[in-house]
């Protein structure tokens, strides 16, 4: 890959300062809420009081609810704003002024991005052009919009640094230079404290890596590759470990984070969908420009997600009756008054988080996921061609374009050998396999992947046009040497 130029260096420079502008005229004073707003309180207890915590008054007890790394990025740019404007209160971060000034982080998370993506394209497709396009493309969903710079969600900075950690790992397949290695265990070491899913894609990636440098596809050297894929493994481990450890002595189990056990439990009930309501995941997750073509197309409508509807049990809109119902049964922990499967998983939760508490338990809210995840695995196992048979309308939900566009790239590659695109596209690849199989696969995750899928689709449409390219130049060449062969095919027989 060449050096860029100065002039294209420039442009590069521009392009970040409009990306910049851009982020920053999008991150408003709109409030942080859901998942975003506990890794903010979280933040806030770290900055205040040095405990991991979600507790919004002291005593802060340690949880290991949320990941750790957006938890400190929060934490900094609270004492940042606490040490520059004077202390506040808790609440005045969570919407205000102050709660844009904590989001402006974000801004270097989009840079990153772009600057990532622009690398990893121009790499496969030597264009300078198509590099350009695809970092655009990659960081259009997050320049606006609370599931971007104006939220305080992980996908933001779990996308860059998933391509950031790739562009590592092909620096250490081309130039096998121990460094790299380090640096790309380091990434996914980070990346994995970012979204805790990674961990097994990571484990995942290090079996292909070692199958494919077995077989001869990558790093050529015997000796040298088992020697990166050992710094790999134990830079990775470096990040990691130490959070793991944490939560095992704190905590008793060695985990990332303590959420896996709910979204497995809500996973394995799903699982038991009625062929009826597995017609109808095609309508409820459909996106809304299309559902009610497609619930026309079907035979359902959006009565059919009230109580008494035949697609109640798949019912998560807070507009309906189903909801008004499951929020108090939630509440309650009384998960066999619930009706939707999301909210049964929910009430469970609560269920034995209470149970645990009047048990006197230490940490009633961790032993609760972890009875939730073994109870879960055990739906998962007990249903298992289910939960195959679920990934497809879960993946029609979370990732309707980005899984077959990283599909067609990943078959690309491989038929085409070009390995160094496969090993590109197969992490975000395999996380969406991991969340439809394995969750209950929400359109936000599907973000993780979007880089990936916007440089596999640049460099097939780049592979395309070469094709039609050769190929009307191959016609063009026959015919004119069909014309030439006839012009002296009639000067040799006259009248002919």
């Amino acid at each position: 890959m060449t050096r860029l130029t100065p002039r294209q260096l420039l442009l590069v420079l521009a392009i970040c300062a409009a990306l910049a502008l851009v982020s920053l005229h999008s991150i408003t004073m709109r409030p942080v809420i859901k998942d975003a707003a506990q890794n903010l309180q979280m933040g806030i207890d770290v900055a205040r009081d040095g405990t991991m915590s979600l507790e919004e008054v002291a005593p802060f007890k340690p949880s290991m609810y949320r990941e750790p790394l957006p938890v400190v990025v929060d934490a900094a740019a609270v004492a940042l704003v606490d040490h520059l404007d004077g202390r506040s209160a808790s609440n005045a971060y969570f919407s205000g002024p102050r709660a844009r000034l904590v989001k402006l982080p974000n801004v270097l998370w989009v840079l990153l991005l772009w600057l990532a993506v622009f690398s990893a394209a121009r790499r496969f497709t030597g264009s300078y052009l198509l590099a350009v396009i695809a970092g655009l493309l990659a960081v259009k969903p997050f320049l606006s919009g609370e599931d971007g710079v104006d939220g305080l969600y992980t996908e933001l900075p779990a996308v860059a640094l998933m391509t950031l950690s790739l562009n590592f790992l092909l620096a250490t397949e081309t130039r096998r230079a121990a460094g790299w290695a380090v640096a790309t265990g380091l990434g996914f070491g980070l990346l994995t404290l970012t979204k805790a899913a990674t961990l097994y894609v990571f484990a995942f990636l290090v079996l292909v890596l070692a199958v494919a440098s077995a077989v001869g596809w990558l790093w050529a050297d015997g000796r040298r590759r088992l020697a990166h894929l050992a710094l790999l493994i134990v830079s990775f481990g470096i990040v990691v470990t130490p959070w793991m450890l944490r939560n095992l002595q704190l905590f008793g189990h060695a985990r990332i984070s303590s959420r896996g056990g709910l979204v497995l439990y809500t996973r394995g009930l799903m699982d038991q969908v009625t062929p009826l309501e597995y017609r109808g995941t095609f309508y409820v997750w459909a996106r809304p420009s299309i559902q009610r073509y497609l619930g026309a197309l079907l035979g359902f409508s959006q009565r059919d997600l009230e109580q008494g509807g035949r697609l109640q049990r798949l019912s998560e809109d807070a507009r309906t009756s189903v909801y008004k119902h499951d929020v108090v049964a939630e509440a309650a922990g009384r998960p066999q008054a619930a009706i939707s499967f999301h909210r049964q998983a929910r009430a469970e939760r609560v269920r034995l988080e209470t149970s645990y508490d009047h048990e006197g338990r230490a940490h009633p809210e961790v032993d609760a996921d972890e009875s939730m995840q073994k109870e879960g695995m055990q739906l998962v196992k007990s249903h298992f061609g289910a939960n195959l048979a679920l990934a497809m309308p879960l993946m029609w939900r979370g990732a309707p374009v980005i899984f077959p566009a990283l599909l067609i790239a990943l078959v690309y590659a491989l038929r085409a050998k070009r390995y160094a695109l496969a090993l590109f596209v197969l992490p975000a690849f395999a996380t969406l396999v991991f969340y439809a199989l394995a969750t209950h696969f929400e359109p936000r995750p599907s973000l993780v992947a979007h880089s990936s899928a916007a440089v596999a689709t640049i460099v097939l449409l780049q592979a395309l046009w070469r094709w039609w390219y050769a190929g009307a130049r191959q016609s063009a060449v026959a015919r004119r040497a069909f014309a030439e062969y006839h012009q002296v095919r009639e000067r040799e027989v006259p009248g002919e």
